[in-house]
């Protein structure tokens, strides 16, 4: 979609995102690879809705980081992971083998399924 392509490109920027949706479905929500914080700053819907400008102004200011990454740069260094997972020109780019867990975990959860756990699969 236009909102996640903006969310992949800020990220490969490591210009931090700040989501104002709250249903804003993230990257691989079957395995969740990486932490929510990974993926930039979240707000509240309703709370920006009702003070934008006072809720600008708590983003800004980093009272609405996450916990250990109240400045800007902190919050830079909370999306390398993501970026590294989510580019697929990054040179150690883990793009394919999440897409394929995700893909995996979608089989799994088919009610008609035949897949086994990866720990059943035997490996190359």
């Amino acid at each position: 979609t236009p909102s996640t392509g903006r969310l992949y490109d800020s990220i490969a920027c490591l210009c931090v995102p700040v989501i104002l949706v709250d249903d804003l479905q993230l990257p691989f929500p079957r395995t969740r690879p990486l932490p929510p914080s990974s993926y930039g700053v979240r707000y509240p819907e309703a709370d920006f809705l009702a003070d934008p400008l006072g809720a600008a102004r708590r983003i800004l200011e980093g009272a609405a980081g996450p916990p250990g990454a109240r400045n800007w740069r902190g919050l830079q260094r909370l999306l390398l992971p993501a970026r590294r997972a989510l580019a697929y020109r990054h040179a150690h780019s883990d793009v394919a083998t999440l897409v394929l867990r995700e893909a995996w975990a979608g089989c799994l959860q088919e009610r008609r399924s035949t897949a086994r756990p990866v720990s059943q699969v035997a490996k190359c």
